[in-house]
């Protein structure tokens, strides 16, 4: 049998509406009538009524995380700090995936809003595709933008350096000898600022070094895996391949991975690698593989700092911040060597 908050009051002997405020946390409570209440809802084992006490209290206690994608150990590790932060201020968090895909995180968002979480942290799969967000803040949710910022959109946003971590990646391998720098990229079809940033670190570190970026070097791919290796594959095929590849996100890297293995690439012998967003793999794969790091825990830290700021009223400009990032030198990137046309034989097999 279901216990009500009306038992509860019975066996604290208060009124339902003293129940329901002390148990709720809003309005006011003697401090004796508040234990009784909270006794007798433990002895009766009550599980309150979220709605109904989001409704009298006009908040929820939850905040909504809208990842791109929950199989990438990017936001998982952004959610843990994400609710590092919340949770210490009584919030509980909970996390939709939109897959990457905008028509997903709209129906994300919308259904958040109807249970009338207290504020937003979005990854936005498209940042030239923002009006539902624009529509959320309009109506009062605070939002704050992960990893990624949407055009003309001014909310907060908590992002890493990838213009800086790409051009420290490049101006890497350039002074290790290289001139055809390869960049694997997620997709084109929904552009996102992040991989904006670090097309234009690739880019703009080659033209500091008086090389013109040459458009056989850059391929796309989507998120998944199995296309960053698809990805790798079609660049290593093209009549002049990269004598080094620089992935731009850690999908991107597992499907490279995958690729070299295939046509038993041996870094850095026959390629180097440099990877966007270090992970434990790397460091234990052989040889270990360069890579620039992120902050990521720290990003979803900062972000959850700003969205509490603006929920306890903080009125000001929209924030925006980069965090740095950090290039990890290892063993994949070492200076290259005069290598035989075997790798390109093995790369058109």
């Amino acid at each position: 049998m279901t216990v009500t908050i009306r038992d509860v009051a019975q066996q604290a002997g208060v009124s339902q509406a003293t129940a329901a405020r002390a148990l709720g946390g809003y309005g006011y409570v003697g401090d004796d009538a508040r234990q009784r209440v909270h006794s007798a809802a433990r002895a009766l084992g009550y599980l309150p009524n979220n709605a109904a006490r989001t409704l009298a209290s006009g908040t929820s206690n939850i905040i909504g995380l809208v990842a791109g994608d929950i199989e990438n150990s990017f936001f998982a590790t952004a959610a843990r700090g994400l609710a590092d932060v919340v949770e210490e201020f009584g919030y509980t968090l909970i996390v939709a995936n939109s897959d990457e895909n905008v028509a997903r995180e709209r129906r994300a968002v919308d259904s958040l809003r109807a249970n009338r979480v207290d504020g937003l942290v979005v990854a936005p799969a498209n940042s030239n595709d923002g009006d539902h967000l624009a529509e959320a803040a309009a109506a009062g949710t605070p939002i704050v933008l992960l990893d990624r910022t949407v055009r003309g959109l001014g909310v907060d946003s908590a992002v890493s350096d990838g213009l800086g971590g790409t051009t420290a990646a490049v101006r890497h391998l350039l002074a290790q000898g290289h001139r055809r720098i390869g960049i694997v990229l997620d997709a084109a079809e929904t552009p996102l600022t992040s991989m904006t940033m670090r097309l234009r670190g690739w880019a703009g570190a080659l033209r500091g070094a008086g090389i013109n970026p040459d458009d056989s070097l850059l391929v796309y791919a989507s998120s998944p895996m199995e296309d960053g290796y698809k990805a790798t594959m079609e660049i290593l095929a093209r009549p002049h391949p990269p004598t080094a590849i620089f992935t731009a996100s850690n999908f991107m890297t597992i499907g490279a991975l995958r690729a070299f293995r295939e046509l038993d690439i041996v870094l850095p012998r026959d390629l180097s690698l440099v990877a966007f967003d270090d992970f434990e793999l790397l460091s234990l794969y052989e040889p270990p593989v360069t890579a620039v790091a992120q902050p990521v825990r720290q990003l979803g830290r900062e972000a959850g700092k700003l969205l509490l700021a603006r929920m306890q009223g903080d009125a000001g400009k929209p924030r925006r911040l980069r965090l740095p990032t950090e290039l990890i030198v290892r063993a994949s990137s070492e200076a290259l060597r005069a290598r035989s046309g075997a790798r390109r034989q093995r790369a058109h097999r």
